[in-house]
């Protein structure tokens, strides 16, 4: 990956970040779908690449979308300023 594309994902990914950091909407919402969908379109448009996995005793290797460690990171704090902004509820599916 040269450094054009890293800087890609970076700036996508904060301008992800930038967008709904202080305006999680609720899981059950259109807006989650919206933010949940933008998430996943970030990790697509980079493509894939094999990472070492820990499951069990010894490493297996998966594929991985290239942006998925920085966008599941703000997806996580995202869930948890729903949960905090919204209450704890069951998550289905």
């Amino acid at each position: 990956m040269d450094n054009e594309t890293v800087a890609a994902v970076l700036k996508e990914a904060q301008r992800f970040w930038l967008k709904w950091r202080d305006r999680v909407p609720a899981r059950d919402s259109e807006q989650w779908n919206e933010l949940s969908n933008e998430a996943g379109m970030i990790k697509q448009k980079y493509g894939a690449r094999m990472v070492r996995k820990w499951e069990g005793p010894t490493p297996t290797m998966e594929e991985e979308p290239v942006a998925a460690p920085i966008v599941n990171w703000f997806m996580d704090e995202l869930e948890a300023r729903e949960r905090a902004a919204y209450g704890k509820r069951e998550i289905h599916g």
